[in-house]
């Protein structure tokens, strides 16, 4: 079994609620065990089913006010509900997502230069 490091978390906030149907907006509101990874905007929109490898969203940040294209990663589903996964830089860092939408709260946790397909044992952990 290969251990894993611990991730840098960031915590986001809804921002805009309800006024968009098919994308959320979050602003980073509180980081764990280390320095932000992320832009301090962020988003998450529904797929529309233009890529092959069929994610459920996308997860793209805002640089000085505009959406930064190609986007970060898509989100894929887990065995737990509301946990996506995703990579950043080709398979460099493996990103997990957790969607409270009880309390409109983002939590993405950023494995830096780890990555792994195998991430059951690591959702044991979130």
């Amino acid at each position: 079994m290969t251990k894993h490091p611990t991730p840098v978390t960031h915590i986001f906030k809804e921002i805009n609620k309800g006024k968009y149907s098919a994308v959320k907006h979050y602003e980073l509101s509180e980081v764990k065990n280390g320095e932000s990874l992320l832009e301090s905007t962020v988003q998450i929109a529904n797929n529309r089913a233009f890529a092959k490898s069929k994610p459920i969203y996308w997860f793209t940040h805002r640089k000085n006010n505009k959406l930064v294209i190609p986007r970060l990663t898509g989100l894929f589903a887990t065995d737990k509900p509301n946990i996506f996964n995703g990579d950043i830089d080709n398979k460099t860092n493996l990103v997990l997502f957790a969607v409270d939408e009880v309390n409109d709260i983002l939590k993405v946790h950023y494995y830096k230069d780890f990555f792994t397909h195998n991430i059951t044992p690591i959702l044991s952990t979130i």
